[in-house]
């Protein structure tokens, strides 16, 4: 009965512990090979991204050809933009990473921007983590926007190898805790009466 209900809860529970933390070491390898070479990683980025909106244009025009009700000018400019932002990324990875960075420079000065007022107007308690929040993201972005556009050569790619890091660090630690788990005395375990 134990051992079902613990099943049930577990996401993985026939999963090993040594295969997840073999994904964690691999992927924190993958993003330091990834921060050895930002450049790259950021051009090979927009490239997929250029591909990935294409792809998505190709199948937002697939169904508006078959649901003739979703016509509209909407649906019918989200296929423009899709196409033409997918064609401007693989044609010009460069300065799509440019024109991509400056974007997110302007999205973290604005998030940031209105975290802090959010924080500010409502009475929320502990709002130290929230406005270390918000201020960190008007930092990144204010450190993007000056240093435009050679930011736009590294950014992304620094961005994506950082999270490959910490995602490979997340998986190394649920591979721990999972072999903490099973390597447990079950007679500490409390038995159902």
């Amino acid at each position: 009965m134990a051992s079902s209900i613990s099943s049930a809860i577990s996401p993985w529970p026939r999963l090993h512990w040594s295969w997840i933390l073999a994904l964690g070491i691999a992927t924190i390898l993958l993003g330091s090979i990834a921060l050895g070479d930002a450049l790259a990683v950021t051009l090979i980025s927009i490239l997929l991204l250029g591909w990935l909106l294409i792809g998505a244009g190709v199948l937002h025009i697939v169904h508006l050809v078959r649901n003739s009700e979703a016509r509209n000018l909407w649906h019918i400019l989200n296929v423009i933009i899709d196409l033409v932002a997918g064609f401007y990324f693989v044609s010009h990875p460069g300065l799509g990473a440019v024109t991509l960075t400056l974007v997110l420079a302007a999205f973290f000065l604005a998030s940031g921007i209105t975290r802090l007022i959010a924080v500010f107007r409502t009475d929320i308690p502990h709002k130290l983590w929230p406005v270390v929040d918000g201020l960190i993201s008007i930092a990144l972005g204010a450190m993007l926007w000056i240093h435009w556009p050679w930011t736009g050569l590294w950014f992304i790619g620094f961005a994506v190898a950082i999270g490959l890091i910490f995602r490979g660090w997340g998986w190394v630690m649920l591979a721990f805790a999972l072999r903490a788990r099973n390597t447990r005395p079950s007679g500490l375990s409390p038995q159902p009466a």
